[in-house]
């Protein structure tokens, strides 16, 4: 039998590990599933978090690229194209892309594309030198990136998932990537070669778990809808206002401007509008980011 050299054999193993990438040790997953309004338009929005799993240890990120599914009775076709979909990370670090320095952002968030009529895929990628940052991907898990979607029509489920299977995007599941180099100095010029360091060199995650269980709207919104009726209509001053369950109120002109605030109690209510110009308007009511919006004739 052949006798290896023990720091042979694990510098071999470590550069094997290396080349093939990790396995099913980082996981993504969406929370904080909301429905939200502007006083215009209805949204979707939602938390991406990342996390290590099985022992990984903490690394630095680099890039990566997530596939996103939606109902497009929702959301309509071709989210990206419409301008029905965005990523967001606030600047400093509530969330993790949204590190920087001064002027300098540490990430590329920007990379968007229609991947399919119902499906939209989002690439980040690394902006300084893995010497630069400070934050580590760990196994608590962190806020990474806010998706918004902008609905077509909000009576509609939005079905929105990440995309896991591979064999309808090839290596979706293996598109995350640690941090590359220079390793031991901040830098904006990316060294990502080996030639320096095998720190340097960006490693692949293969096999990503992915959780969209949280992407679901809670139960208890989905029981707490909104019914309501108004009543006269038109009118000349005084609406009534007859609602099923305690909610708020916005009242918008033709503008898209909001014009007046306030709740409703459960029941019955009166909405003054007399000092208002002649004209069609929108009541608005919302409970439990459920909204119902109803057209108003004030004569």
């Amino acid at each position: 039998m052949k006798n290896y050299n023990n720091k042979t054999f694990v510098l071999a193993l470590s550069l094997l590990i290396s080349s093939i990438g990790y396995a099913q040790n980082i996981k993504l997953s969406i929370v904080n599933a909301q429905n939200t309004n502007d006083g215009s338009n209805d949204y979707y929005e939602a938390d991406i978090m990342i996390q290590t799993i099985d022992g990984q240890a903490d690394f630095k990120l680099g890039s990566g690229q997530l596939y996103f599914n939606y109902n497009t009775a929702a959301f309509g076709d071709n989210v990206y194209t419409n301008n029905r979909f965005e990523v967001t990370v606030d600047d400093g670090t509530e969330y993790f892309l949204g590190e920087k320095s001064g002027f300098t952002n540490f990430y590329d968030v920007s990379t968007y594309n229609d991947n399919s009529t119902s499906r939209v895929s989002w690439a980040f990628s690394q902006g300084v030198s893995s010497g630069a940052m400070t934050q580590m991907v760990s196994s608590s898990p962190r806020m990474m990136i806010h998706i918004k979607f902008k609905y077509a029509d909000i009576r509609e489920l939005p079905m929105v998932e990440f995309e896991t299977d591979e064999n309808l995007v090839s290596g979706c599941r293996d598109q995350f990537y640690t941090a590359c180099g220079s390793y031991d100095s901040a830098s904006t010029t990316l060294d990502c070669t080996p030639n320096v360091d095998p720190q340097n060199v960006n490693v692949q995650f293969q096999d990503a778990t992915f959780e969209s269980g949280g992407a679901v709207l809670s139960v208890n919104d989905k029981d707490k809808l909104i019914e309501f009726s108004i009543y006269p209509n038109p009118t000349k001053d005084l609406l009534y206002v007859d609602v099923n369950v305690k909610s708020k109120y916005r009242v918008i002109d033709m503008f898209g401007k909001i014009v007046k605030t306030g709740s409703f109690d459960q029941g019955k209510n009166e909405l003054q509008l007399r000092n208002y110009e002649a004209g069609v308007y929108f009541l608005r009511v919302l409970n439990n980011n459920k909204i119902i919006t109803k057209k108003v004739v004030l004569e």
